[in-house]
């Protein structure tokens, strides 16, 4: 069980039915420790949601006293949209129409304003909603990849004032110099795996994706060094894209002096001077 904010999620991997018994016994410790402590969950805001690749996942309905718990196939959790199909396609279309209406919102207030001014908004109140959690769910679609970019290059013709069909948005781009906001994922996911390899996670999900006994002593033509990784294998798409199985074959590709930095600030200013090109 994991708490948060106001809330609480609770979670086990089903693989049989008493899984499902084992996990309908901790829904009923909570509803003991809410009569011991004389406090109430709202069970109208309680909700299942399952997360599967068979068609028809076991039918198993949990019940929080009296209550059957509604099943959703998808909600939100931490800002982050789950779904129970296991794609971010629904939280991707949610960030970028949330970050389309705040850009919405900054060009009709800020029109007016100095290039820096609208740059600093652009940073403060835009670009963060379309980095958030962006290592869980870092699309690998095209047309996903294209939706969030276009927020970039909407938010650079805003700066400029600039939205003439005839001007390119690339160079307005080049001239504010401005990563692309795939670059800035992709290293985002880079310093999650240096945390991960050098125990800086947060003990609670420090070796919880990533199994330890995954680390590869061997070397390769192209991969030498320490602290290299087994590529998992799955033929699971869901997990061939998710952010350890798909951030690995770059990390062991880093030259060593990079997987090695002593710190993250060390590591984040050596990413900057790579081609991400050649690890991608």
């Amino acid at each position: 069980m994991s708490p948060y904010g106001h809330g609480s999620i609770l979670y086990r991997e089903i693989k049989n039915i008493e899984d499902t018994k084992i996990l309908q016994h901790d829904v009923d410790n909570l509803c003991q420790w809410e009569s011991i402590w004389q406090m109430g969950f709202n069970k109208s805001k309680c909700f299942t949601i399952r997360a599967a690749h068979k068609a028809n996942p076991n039918p198993y309905f949990y019940q929080m006293g009296n209550h059957t718990l509604e099943q959703v196939n998808h909600h939100p959790y931490l800002g982050v949209e789950l779904s129970s199909s296991m794609n971010w396609k629904r939280h991707i279309n949610q960030t970028v129409s949330k970050a389309n209406r705040t850009l919405g919102l900054l060009r009709r207030n800020l029109s007016h304003c100095y290039k820096d001014t609208k740059t600093a908004a652009y940073f403060a109140l835009v670009r963060p909603i379309l980095d958030y959690c962006s290592t869980v769910w870092d699309p690998y679609t095209q047309s996903e990849k294209n939706s969030i970019e276009n927020v970039q290059r909407r938010a650079a013709r805003f700066i400029f004032n600039n939205y003439s069909r005839q001007s390119s948005v690339s160079e307005m781009i080049k001239d504010l110099k401005w990563d692309s906001l795939e670059t800035r994922r992709f290293r985002a996911r880079l310093v999650v795996m240096y945390k991960e390899t050098h125990g800086l996670l947060p003990s609670n999900v420090r070796n919880h994706l990533i199994d330890p006994s995954n680390l590869n002593r061997r070397t390769t033509r192209r991969t030498s060094g320490r602290y290299l990784y087994h590529y998992p294998s799955t033929n699971k798409l869901c997990y061939q894209k998710s952010l350890y199985p798909r951030t690995i074959p770059s990390w062991n590709l880093l030259p060593e002096q990079a997987r090695c930095a002593p710190s993250v600030d060390s590591f984040k200013n050596q990413l900057l001077a790579l081609d991400q090109n050649r690890y991608s």
